[in-house]
């Protein structure tokens, strides 16, 4: 499969419509997509686009540094395609997956597995840190804040806070 695919050859939601295009650039290589459907299976780039970055006011993310060129993202937008319905739910098993993994895998830093939550849109990780036993969740927010701060949303923020401020 070469990279000059014509765009026509994959159905919407790959180029849906004209203001929704997002232009992924690999190297000197680079495709329009539908920015909301490539933000709908990927919370990064939903991430990317929802806030104030470089990324939403250019329309444009840049891939390189992921070490993959333009036939390998070509193949991925294949794999994902909605067209391919029946991998979906093997997607969502292996988030489910990596979730529990990641609540119960010590060997990984609490604070490495904390900075993944909003970036993944991780929600059951998200519950475990938030039904934390109170102190646990104050002495880790104490030596932690700084450096989680600038990158979970301000709803997350605003939950740990209320939580770890119960039974003051």
């Amino acid at each position: 499969m070469g990279h000059n695919k014509s765009l026509n050859a994959f159905p919407a939601p790959f180029n849906s419509s004209p203001d929704d295009d997002l232009t992924v650039k690999i190297g000197e290589k680079q495709i329009a997509v539908s920015a909301h459907w490539l933000s709908s299976v990927s919370p990064v780039i939903s991430r990317m686009l929802s806030v104030e970055m470089k990324e939403k006011q250019q329309r444009m993310i840049t891939l390189d540094e992921l070490g993959v060129d333009m036939d390998q993202f070509m193949e991925f937008l294949e794999a994902i395609n909605y067209l391919n319905g029946p991998f979906l739910p093997t997607v969502t098993v292996l988030k489910s997956r990596c979730e529990t993994h990641l609540i119960n895998c010590v060997e990984i830093p609490l604070i490495d597995r904390f900075l993944l939550i909003d970036r993944y849109a991780l929600d059951n990780l998200k519950n475990y840190f938030l039904h934390l036993d109170v102190i646990k969740l104050r002495a880790f927010f104490n030596a932690n804040h700084q450096q989680f701060l600038p990158v979970i949303s301000k709803e997350f923020l605003c939950a740990l806070s209320v939580r770890a401020l119960a039974g003051l």
